[in-house]
């Protein structure tokens, strides 16, 4: 899989006029080699549901007057540029129009639509277990069938909603399933989706050729079917969109982990897809790229070719930019593989959620967890329950992991052969009792539900407060046995609650702690009272961070893999490239900033880079270092190392920056 990749949207309707009127395959071409893109998804089919070629099976888009298509296939195939070509699923707006009865209906027999509203002018649901399903199938072995040369079948919108269509109740009956049970229902749909996965990677299969089924987020934990019908990853991330700048490197540190090639989707646009006229700064898509090569995925930016066919100059001059810069890094990313000290366990992953309806893009506490922990610039991995624990030294169970018995064994192990333990919240909980031994005994859950206040012990208190701070979540209620206390906790004089309430916000601490425990260490396992991860994530008080920070370098036991003096908004990743026998540590800085609301998306685009100056960085290393340098400029500065520990200092970090740190010469 290539690392500069485009995603090239048409999604164009019956009205526009002249399509590909001003479409010149030499241009075309070279604006993409210009632009160093080595690999583009090209349209055979849009949402709208019309053909970019001609088709005996569909309708080619009745204002276009040649094949489109097979045109851009040939003159980016002529430059040596890779064309994957995507196909539309359940959003297909002709055959809506024609085949109304294939359509998605809800339990309430209404139709759901994305981003409509009552003039329906949004993209309707079609339902997979109707005849629709036949029809699709039957595009794709066309578009196989007349370009064999194609690099990949690339799928769209692949999520089955729950459906009571006749054609869904009829499917649920054949399958000893009962329509009105909304679980039911959610079982059909995944079944259906696996179906249709099944048909198309048979297609892709026997062609030889790479498939993606695109989701808008890959589900954690559901690596079964990941593996058996995907041939790789791509996660669907545009960050200033609905994913922030935050999704990508949760879903990045889980499926690294799982082994699979992935890359990362960002998108060229100011805010959403299709954006026509919205324009990102280059220095933005470099540092996404950054961002992308720091986590081990190759990368994709979207864009959307307008009607006519003419080339956008000004989204590739910034895509040129960013693309230019990945093509000097690409020696010292490809290969390499992440290095991490921590097994992080996804909740998301735990829960196996089904592949049935719109995927949820986010998980608050993975997402609160991976975002501490990325401020912390702690090395981790995602991972999970059957996850290998060995690798780690330290397993964070974050807020609120059910532990089950398989679990249960592995982490035994992991501690047995001098692993660590950090558990949060209720993780670890079983029946009223811990399932590990943290030297504390429970006695339930606070009945403070608005939250209480918390004062950790003096060594893990933020640099900034020497006070009770207020939590925003209940604690479980601890006492320690023969474990050590991390601190105490303080109650609210009451809840507030229905007409009982004093001052503005929260009811004041009680001066005396109220005998339970913040938290609890026994040996190798420590635990958190309250599910930390989750109330960063809500309310991101920097006090919090700061203490999160603390118990977890208490709970690994020794210094962290990375320790820099960047801004909590600074990230550093540390990569391993075996076979050149160096390490490649990825400093990153920039600050996304609100600009607006679009469409209830709050925009954030990063408008300026900041340079850090002289960044002191300690990183652990394996034997004896050869040399550190700037790269790919390839310029050597001073060292020291003592032991296993290397100290340098990075004279800037504009964005993103590599450091090779060479072990053999």
């Amino acid at each position: 899989m290539r690392y500069r990749q485009i995603h090239l949207d048409f999604h164009t309707a019956s009205e526009i006029p002249d399509i590909g009127s001003r479409f010149e395959p030499e241009d075309f071409a070279e604006t993409f080699a210009k632009a160093k893109v080595n690999s583009v998804n090209l349209f055979a089919k849009c949402h709208h549901g019309y053909s970019y070629h001609p088709t005996k099976v569909g309708e080619m888009h009745p204002n276009l007057a040649f094949d489109l298509l097979r045109a851009q296939v040939d003159a980016l195939q002529a430059r040596g540029i890779e064309t994957p070509i995507y196909v539309s699923a359940v959003w297909d707006e002709l055959s809506v129009r024609r085949h109304p009865e294939w359509r998605i209906v809800n339990a309430d027999d209404s139709h759901p639509i994305q981003k409509g509203d009552l003039v329906e002018n949004g993209w309707k649901f079609l339902d997979l277990s109707s005849p629709y399903l036949d029809y699709l199938v039957a595009q794709v072995e066309e578009v196989v069938s007349l370009f064999p040369e194609m690099n990949g079948i690339w799928m769209d919108i692949c999520f089955q909603k729950p459906s009571i269509s006749k054609f869904a109740k009829a499917g649920m009956e054949k399958d000893g399933l009962d329509w009105t049970d909304p679980d039911h229902r959610a079982q059909f749909a995944e079944l259906t989706t696996i179906r249709f996965f099944e048909r198309i990677t048979g297609i892709a299969r026997k062609a030889g050729k790479p498939v993606f089924y695109n989701l808008g987020h890959n589900r954690r934990g559901r690596d079964d079917l990941l593996r058996k019908y995907f041939s790789h990853l791509e996660i669907e991330s545009l960050p200033t969109g609905q994913w922030g700048y935050e999704h990508f490197p949760v879903s990045a540190r889980y499926f690294e982990a799982t082994g699979m090639d992935y890359l990362g989707m960002t998108g060229k646009f100011h805010h959403m897809w299709g954006e026509m006229g919205g324009y990102k700064k280059p220095h933005a898509l470099v540092y996404e790229c950054g961002a992308m090569i720091a986590q081990g995925a190759k990368c994709c930016i979207g864009d959307h070719l307008r009607p006519d066919g003419h080339m956008d100059k000004s989204t590739y001059r910034a895509i040129g930019e960013a693309y230019s810069y990945l093509e000097t890094c690409e020696p010292w990313t490809e290969g390499s593989a992440n290095r991490a000290e921590i097994g992080l366990m996804s909740t998301e992953a735990v829960d196996r959620p089904r592949f049935s309806d719109v995927p949820r893009h986010h998980n608050p506490v993975d997402d609160g967890a991976v975002r501490l922990l990325l401020e912390g610039r702690f090395t981790f991995d995602l991972l999970s329950p059957e996850s290998d624990l060995s690798p780690y030294r330290l397993i964070i169970l974050p807020d609120v992991i059910a532990v089950d018995d398989a679990l249960k064994v592995k982490i035994d192990a992991h501690l047995a052969n001098g692993g660590r333990l950090l558990l949060t919240g209720e993780s670890g909980l079983r029946d009223g009792r811990f399932l590990f031994d943290a030297g504390a005994q429970w006695h339930g859950v606070s009945s403070f539900t608005g939250g209480d206040y918390a004062l950790p012990r003096a060594d893990l208190r933020s640099d900034f407060v020497d006070d009770p701070l207020f939590m925003y979540a209940p604690s479980q209620q601890v006492t320690t046995t023969d474990g050590e206390s991390l601190g105490v906790i303080h109650d609210p004089y009451f809840d507030r609650a229905g007409a009982l309430f004093s001052g503005h916000l929260h009811t004041p601490d009680k001066p005396e702690p109220n005998g339970y425990a913040l938290g609890t260490q026994k040996g190798a396992v420590t635990y958190l009272a309250h599910p930390v991860f989750s109330i960063y994530h809500k309310a991101g008080p920097v006090a919090l961070a700061e203490i999160v920070f603390k118990s977890i370098r208490l709970a690994l036991g020794r210094k962290t893999m990375i320790e820099a003096d960047m801004p909590m908004a600074g990230r550093a990743t540390l990569r391993r490239q075996m076979t050149e026998g160096r390490d490649v540590l990825h400093l990153l800085y920039a600050n996304p900033v609100r600009r607006g609301t679009l469409r209830g998306d709050p925009v954030q685009p990063i408008q300026d880079i900041v340079p850090l100056r002289d960044v002191t960085v300690d990183v652990e290393v394996d034997g004896t270092v050869n040399s550190v340098k700037l790269v790919p400029g390839n310029e050597a500065i001073d060292f020291t190392q003592e032991g296993d520990r290397v100290r340098f200092t990075t004279p800037e970090v504009r964005g993103h920056q590599m450091v090779e740190i060479l072990h053999r010469q």
